[in-house]
């Protein structure tokens, strides 16, 4: 699913139901497009659901690692498809040689959309985001997988207080199996890159914590932990041991000590000192009072679409 699926403004010729045609589902309107993909909104005929379907890009129809990957992409989002915290896959299939899979549509704004609108979030919908996104993680681990591309373009959220992770194009195995559709150089994005991934290009549990660190530390703060004015100047940021963010509660005075503890421990560079598993990490949220009030208290992480 696209970063900023249920948003974008429809831009889909008039012609667009005689051009794509998915087997069982009505498209309506293009929703957003990415280097590899589009994005249309859909209906599913039987069910008359709502669905976002992720096709495969034209410019990439003889391209069989993009073919594969995407394919690889959608078994994955079936086999995780029953987390409330991740984006549900419902199918996944071909047209001719174009690979495409079936989502849930989200009626809501990435985590990105939201931080550029207000600038950061209170300490109560990041503590939610954190209680959400590390459960996804969790469940995910524990399927025998790494996301890999945890960020805020990855994280969707909707009016009711719905939270879930998506895009699981750069998801990859905990065993040495690696899907053949991985051959970048540089797997992730670098603002969210634990450093031992980026020297071993091995990711872990660790590693995941490590973006979801980065993920609430710009949720809480409006910025990454460590900005630069290119790739490369991130990536050595990253890889600098002697280099630490910025206190979130410098940033951002709304910001509990219980929460920024919790932000930093996941940022901390050394692996032996960050939370060392999803299960560690949730076991952190739960000290913190916010964690404890009812779900009508934390329904808040909902106003942008209240208002």
């Amino acid at each position: 699913m696209s970063r900023s699926a249920a948003l974008m403004e429809p831009r889909t010729p008039a012609n667009l139901t005689t051009m794509i045609q998915i087997p069982d589902c009505v498209i309506s309107r293009k929703i957003a497009e990415g280097g590899c993909a589009e994005i249309y909104e859909g209906t599913d005929i039987d069910t008359k659901r709502k669905v976002a379907v992720k096709l495969l890009h034209s410019r990439h129809l003889n391209n069989k690692t993009e073919q594969k990957r995407m394919l690889n992409e959608g078994a994955l989002g079936m086999r995780l498809r029953h987390c409330p915290y991740l984006v549900e896959a419902l199918k996944v299939g071909k047209i001719g040689e174009r690979p495409y899979i079936i989502f849930e549509y989200i009626p809501g704004q990435t985590l990105r959309e939201l931080i550029r609108e207000y600038k950061s979030m209170t300490n109560v919908e990041v503590v939610q985001i954190a209680s959400a996104i590390g459960r996804a993680v969790r469940h995910m681990h524990q399927a025998g997988f790494y996301h890999k591309d945890i960020k805020p373009d990855n994280v969707m959220l909707d009016g009711k207080g719905t939270i879930k992770l998506i895009d699981l194009g750069f998801a990859e195995t905990v065993s040495n199996l690696k899907f053949s559709f991985f051959g970048r150089a540089l797997e992730g994005s670098p603002s969210y890159m634990a450093q031992e991934l980026i020297r071993s290009k091995k990711p872990s549990a660790g590693s995941d914590i490590y973006a979801l660190g980065c993920t609430l530390y710009e949720a809480a703060t409006g910025q990454t932990p460590f900005p630069a004015d290119s790739d490369q100047g991130v990536l050595e940021k990253q890889c600098d041991m002697t280099l630490r963010p910025t206190p979130v509660s410098d940033i951002n005075t709304d910001i509990s000590i219980f929460t920024q503890k919790m932000i930093m421990q996941a940022l901390e560079k050394n692996p032996e000192a960050r939370h060392k598993s999803a299960d560690e990490f949730l076991l952190d949220l739960a000290r913190n009072p916010l964690t404890q009030q009812s779900d009508r208290n934390m329904k808040a992480v909902g106003r942008w679409v209240q208002r």
